[in-house]
């Protein structure tokens, strides 16, 4: 695999056979706010080494969604994104192929004797359409390739009209597991929120103006101040701007831990009120840096890896 389609952030280029899912750039940000989400890392530990005893105390009290999710999205550490999608997005956010279609089994050669391949393709086409269970009943045909397609088109008319079932059935909707909440979504939020969970995980006893700052929360306010700059303002328009810079990081933060918070409820985008545990920062920020060492190592293994193939 090219190391640009192994850690590449988009899956659109990638299929799975059996499967089809709408791929969004948001389920990118879904599976990095998760990242973020103290309730999620709960979950995480509940399902590898266990909660202490004093975590059990501090669990939502809708910790049971939390695991539903975890159990559906797995853990998000260790991992690029491309893989987890193949590991978990299409089963999650995809649903198996639920319009039923002519398919071609194989082809039939009378001059040619018949092949194990051919008997198989045949038997795994059956076995495939039973365990999907979407598809109904299928009518088998014999379609001699030797013969005008209209006279083919009217005898298997004339099939599927015979065997027409006495009451048409739509195909069952399926859903998916979990959807994106709506249609249209706001990148540069997005991204502008997972930047701030970032250093405030970093930096979590800076100061709010300051992480606003840096996440370059505000078009006006961001560029006019120095995250670097002394405790004391030079003058009260930068003690102004410093103080309205904190309101709106201190409203962003709310925004966007609500958002990881939902993220780890099987809801996304999505910043309404949740039972949120204590953000520990230094936590979420240790295992955040123990991803980005294996992301190196798994970088220099692939880079190694790919430099052997071409030598």
């Amino acid at each position: 695999m090219e190391f640009d389609q192994y850690w590449g952030v988009t899956t659109i280029d990638i299929e799975r056979q059996g499967w089809q899912v709408q791929e969004h750039y948001a389920h990118y940000f879904w599976f990095q706010y998760l990242r973020f989400s103290p309730s999620y890392l709960l979950a995480r530990k509940a399902r590898t080494t266990g909660l202490s005893a004093q975590e059990k105390k501090s669990l939502p009290k809708d910790f049971s969604k939390v695991l539903a999710t975890y159990d559906l999205l797995g853990d998000v550490h260790n991992t690029v994104f491309r893989l987890w999608w193949l590991r978990n997005g299409y089963e999650v956010f995809g649903v198996p192929q639920e319009q039923p279609t002519v398919k071609a089994i194989a082809l039939v050669d009378s001059e040619i004797k018949p092949k194990k391949t051919d008997l198989a393709l045949f038997e795994q086409y059956l076995q495939d359409t039973h365990k999907q269970g979407l598809e109904g009943k299928n009518l088998a045909l014999s379609i001699p390739l030797s013969q005008p397609i209209k006279d083919s088109l009217a005898q298997v008319k004339a099939f599927l009209e015979a065997n027409k079932p006495a009451k048409e059935v739509a195909p069952k909707k399926i859903k998916p597991k979990l959807s994106l909440l709506g249609q249209r979504f706001n990148s540069n939020a997005l991204m502008k929120g997972l930047g701030l969970l970032m250093f405030k995980a970093a930096f979590p006893q800076m100061e709010h103006w300051r992480l606003g700052v840096v996440a370059k929360l505000s078009d006006s306010y961001s560029p006019a101040l120095n995250h670097m700059a002394p405790r004391a303002a030079k003058d009260a328009i930068e003690a102004g701007d410093r103080i309205l810079m904190g309101k709106i990081t201190y409203r962003s933060l709310d925004k966007y831990q609500k958002i990881a918070e939902n993220a780890a409820r099987g809801k996304f985008p999505c910043s309404d009120p949740v039972d949120m545990p204590e953000y520990d920062w230094k936590s979420l920020n240790t295992l955040y840096e123990k991803n980005i060492q294996w992301e190196e190592r798994e970088l220099e293994r692939v880079l190694s890896k790919k430099a052997k193939q071409k030598a």
